[in-house]
């Protein structure tokens, strides 16, 4: 070992071969598309080696390597990272150059909040040697925390995500959120980097803490699941495979001549729905203000005796801006609960920060990035589904994303979770999969069941415990019913909100004042 650290690592110029080696890495542990034709390698447990590289390259050259130069080998990891994972954000309204040019953009942004920890970590590692890894998963943590609040917010590589695949390992969520997942995953990474780079004296107490580091909370994982699947909710979801089609001439029509067959074929698999759900935006056109849209839903819902969840476009009527929302039609009732979506994708749906800067034109700078306006909602809504007492919050498309965002909404009130989701946008790509894989950390976190419709996939229901049941393929008509439990208890992440990555945020504060004012060790020299 001491030969591999001393003579081996240093052939390689760590100055960009290793942080790019991270990034790599990185990516590789989100999932991809299932025919992708290096599907077999993606796996989460990838994250868990993913930052050695980096740690290694900022701990060998720790003495001779500035806060400027780690800034960029950080950067340059997550951007790496981030456009490896996120290329798919090219692909939206099928491509072009602003979008794609946007993608670059998405990630040399993204890889600002990485070279800040790759900055903060050389910085600490010149100051206090290799022992000073042991701030490196506070220091993440702390980035992502920073990264999910504001406009731009964009928590969707949330090392915590990349375990959804696992759900054994990630149930402590419910205490610390996925925050608190990212933070052991690094906490690991920062183990094994100690583990190759630490004197031989210490080389097994280190690796004795490294695997009790990796164990614990599998073996917490395994005392609280709970195998039996109570389940008292009936759910029926409805892929309809129409994507951005619905709104060209013609496309309402065929819609809803979708929507009401593959209802109706649902309730032939199970009988008495509590629920059926459609997409967002599946009904093209505006269900609370013309009747030729509502009238159809409406009575497919009395003659089946069911509640429908829809998506569908509506208009503020104080300024006429459009909301992008959720409709509940119910049995016999013709009252129509709505709810509208509060947090919009940036550029997708609103500018960011155009509400402070009203007067420049916006639609110059980000040509099609933006295809609407969209008006933000301002109220939290939870429909009852009828006759079981049940109450749910619905996600629209990006809000399941926010962990602080779901668990308000399930704070509220709710016993259920539905996310609706119109991810066609996106096409043949990792996208869909990857959004779908990261709902499953706000159900552990919540302890809440969550059934998840997309117009073209990947639909699927998840359970308190973030286990995944009847996943449809992409870009497939399908059909899929499940039984969901209601939830009957609240978490500690349910009533405090983000307290832990709060606190690594607080400790990364802490490092930077300490390392601001405490004497450089070449002072004294």
């Amino acid at each position: 070992m001491a030969y591999f650290t001393t003579t081996c690592l240093p052939r390689i110029n760590p100055s960009w071969f290793w942080p790019l080696g991270s990034g790599i890495l990185l990516s590789l542990s989100f999932p991809s598309h299932p025919e992708h034709p290096l599907a077999w390698l993606y796996s989460g447990a990838w994250a868990w080696v993913g930052i050695v590289p980096l740690l290694c390259a900022l701990s060998l050259e720790r003495k001779k390597t500035t806060f400027s130069v780690a800034f960029r080998r950080g950067w340059e990891c997550g951007a790496t990272f981030s456009l490896l994972c996120l290329y798919w954000v090219g692909y939206t309204q099928g491509g072009g150059p602003a979008v794609v040019g946007g993608a670059g953009l998405m990630a040399a942004y993204l890889g600002l909040f990485t070279g800040l920890f790759a900055g903060i970590c050389q910085h600490a590692l010149r100051r206090w040697g290799v022992a000073a890894l042991a701030i490196a998963p506070f220091v993440w943590t702390a980035m992502e925390y920073l990264l999910s609040l504001g406009e731009l917010a964009f928590p969707w590589l949330l090392l915590g995500h990349s375990q959804a695949e696992f759900p054994l390992f990630v149930q402590y969520a419910e205490f610390t959120g996925a925050y608190g997942v990212s933070c052991w995953v690094v906490a690991v990474n920062a183990g094994i980097t100690f583990v190759t780079l630490c004197p031989d004296s210490q080389r097994r107490r280190a690796i004795g803490v490294t695997l009790g580091s990796f164990a614990l909370p599998v073996l917490y994982g395994l005392a609280v699941v709970d195998h039996d699947r109570r389940a008292d909710l009936r759910i029926g979801l409805i892929q309809n495979n129409i994507g951005l089609e619905k709104w060209r001439p013609g496309g309402l029509r065929a819609s809803l001549s979708s929507l009401d067959s593959l209802s109706r074929h649902a309730h032939t698999l199970e009988k008495e729905l509590d629920l059926v759900v459609w997409p967002e935006t599946a009904v093209p056109c505006n269900v609370g203000h013309r009747p030729d849209c509502r009238v159809p839903i409406q009575q497919l819902s009395d003659n089946l005796g069911t509640a429908i969840l829809t998506g569908a476009p509506d208009t503020r009527l104080s300024s006429g801006e459009p909301l992008n929302s959720a409709y509940l039609f119910r049995p016999e009732e013709p009252l129509l609960p709505s709810y509208a979506k509060m947090h919009l994708v940036p550029f997708g749906e609103r500018t960011p920060f155009r509400d402070y800067l009203p007067d420049i034109d916006w639609k110059v700078l980000t040509g099609n990035l933006g295809p609407a306006e969209f008006a933000r909602g301002q109220e939290r809504t939870l429909f009852r589904v009828p006759g079981t007492g049940a109450d749910f919050a619905v996600l629209i498309c990006f809000e399941s994303i926010f962990p602080d965002f779901v668990r308000r909404s399930v704070h509220k009130g709710a016993h259920l979770l539905v996310n609706i989701t119109n991810d066609s946008w996106f096409g043949d790509t990792a996208g869909p999969f990857q959004h779908a894989h990261l709902a499953v950390l706000r159900a552990v976190e919540n302890r809440i069941a969550i059934a998840r419709c997309a117009t073209s996939g990947v639909s699927l229901f998840i359970d308190a415990y973030g286990r995944t049941y009847n996943e449809t393929e992409l870009s497939t008509v399908a059909v899929r019913t499940g039984f969901l439990q209601r939830r009957d208890s609240t978490t500690f992440y349910t009533r405090v909100g983000n307290l832990f990555a709060q606190f690594c945020t607080l400790s990364a504060v802490v490092v930077i004042v300490l390392l601001r004012f405490q004497p450089s060790p070449d002072h004294h020299r």
